[in-house]
């Protein structure tokens, strides 16, 4: 547990500071790590039979229905790969997903044995990631100031293939930067006052980087929470609001602009919206096509269903039903907003039950409300320091619900057998992927020549359509469109 607890921990704080593997692109390079610690993860539980039971224990208290809605999910992901077109691919989707829902259970059976202890460590793991991004950033803009020819962050370097990819790490890590700054003991003015600080900066790079979706998902996270805890979230709104406050204050002095900042253009901007809009017509067309099973997990990216910029249609719900089928996104629809009303309800409960606030109750629930929120227009559950993000503060969030009434059970050589089955096939499913890297450069030519654009579109690696180094499949692409 150890062993895991530092691999999410590491990859947290050095993922989007540094460059581990300088030899492939910050997507890539994120992706592979990312696998790397599936792996570890998914070789823990099968290794330790106490790591099984503990995981075991966290999945089998949920509600009965929860359990066999999953199961029906996973089934029915298994089903739609077999008989999709590339069912390798297919296949690595659902086990990605199975191993980041592990990893999330081991989360919750770290914060269920040790809630405050654990939640007081995940929190400074992602304050202090955040920290380490704003030296990151000094060091760059220090460069742009003193040297020739180094542009200004975020058309200077940025350690992210793309600024959206940044964007949805500030959706999960906002929110939280508002509570770690009141979770400080009040004596500590100087730490206090630097979390602040990073949050304010926090806000500043928001502006800069011409982003809509962060501003408008923790804007409805933030409603939402005074809604639900009322006054037991005035603070945290205080010091969210002050942060942006300060923010703006600090864009203006850093990037020198005498105009509004780029984020104000872009909220009016319509055109990303008609494009968005047409990737989602694309999502209904093949779940019109594909109702049941859908066309098969990641098959977006299958030229032959589409071919145009983007290889993932920017919206999970979306995403998921044109992939998964419709009987999958209802079923996940319902246990996501079903078990994440369940849980808000119990923290405001528990707040309102107390004499002082708890932040970290607050922050938590407006960082999985604006990630869920921002989910609706882009690809968090695609990009992969977004998606260990999300099983990470998932995971806390699953580990604080107090599933009274519901028995873990026993757990017999049958349960272990399916756990060890399932997470078998994973492993060995999402390993294969990394047989990939030997194709990249041939993979990005084929897909060069096949279009009339030089973007490469991520999903899976940096270019992420599927089977474009087959002649027979860009040919029905082509007569498709």
């Amino acid at each position: 547990m150890l062993v895991v607890a530092g691999g999410i921990g590491g990859f947290i704080l050095l993922v989007p500071n540094m460059s581990s593997l300088p030899s492939f692109r910050p997507y890539i390079e994120k992706r592979v790590l990312e696998v790397g610690l599936l792996l570890l993860s998914g070789g823990l539980l099968l290794a330790s039979p106490k790591a099984r039971r503990q995981w075991l224990s966290v999945f089998r208290s949920l509600p009965w229905h929860s359990r066999w809605g999953l199961g029906a999910v996973l089934g029915l992901g298994v089903v739609s790969s077999l008989v999709a077109p590339s069912s390798f691919y297919a296949l690595l989707e659902v086990g990605h997903f199975v191993l980041l829902f592990a990893v999330a259970g081991l989360v919750a059976a770290a914060v269920r044995r040790e809630s405050r202890r654990v939640g007081l460590v995940l929190l400074g793991v992602v304050t202090t990631s955040v920290a380490l991004y704003a030296a990151y950033f000094a060091v760059g803009y220090g460069m742009h100031l003193t040297m020739a020819g180094i542009e200004p962050w975020p058309d200077g370097s940025t350690n992210f293939s793309n600024i959206r990819i940044f964007n949805q790490y500030q959706t999960w890590t906002l929110p939280i930067l508002a509570g770690a700054a009141l979770a400080v003991p009040q004596g500590w003015r100087m730490a206090r006052g630097g979390v602040f600080g990073i949050l304010s900066l926090w806000w500043a790079l928001v502006l800069a980087s011409n982003v809509r979706g962060t501003v408008v998902a923790v804007t409805l996270a933030t409603i939402v929470v005074g809604l639900v805890f009322r006054g037991r979230a005035k603070r945290w709104l205080a010091v969210q609001g002050a942060g942006l406050l300060a923010g703006i204050l600090l864009y203006y002095i850093l990037f020198l602009s005498r105009t509004a900042p780029p984020v104000v253009d872009e909220l009016a901007n319509t055109g990303s919206n008609e494009r968005r809009l047409q990737l989602w017509r694309t999502c209904l067309e093949m779940a019109w096509a594909h109702p049941w099973l859908g066309a098969g997990p990641m098959h977006f990216a299958w030229p032959p269903y589409h071919f145009a910029k983007g290889a993932s249609p920017h919206s999970a719900p979306m995403q998921w039903l044109s992939e998964w089928g419709i009987p999958s996104t209802l079923a996940m629809s319902g246990l996501a907003i079903w078990g994440g009303w369940r849980w808000i309800r119990q923290e405001r409960d528990r707040l309102l039950g107390r004499g002082k606030l708890d932040p970290v109750a607050v922050a938590l629930v407006a960082s999985l409300l604006a990630g869920a929120a921002h989910s609706m227009v882009s690809g968090l559950i695609v990009a992969p320091l977004s998606q260990v993000v999300l099983v990470c503060l998932g995971g806390w969030a699953w580990g604080r619900y107090d599933h009274a009434g519901n028995s873990a059970g026993s757990h017999s050589l049958s349960v272990h057998s399916v756990l060890c089955v399932v997470l078998v096939g994973s492993m060995v499913t999402v390993g294969s992927s990394l047989r990939d890297l030997a194709t990249i450069k041939e993979r990005r030519t084929a897909f060069l020549e096949s279009v009339e654009r030089n973007v490469y579109s991520p999903r899976y690696w940096l270019q992420g359509y599927i089977g474009v180094r087959n002649p027979e499949v860009i040919e029905r692409a082509r007569r498709n469109r």
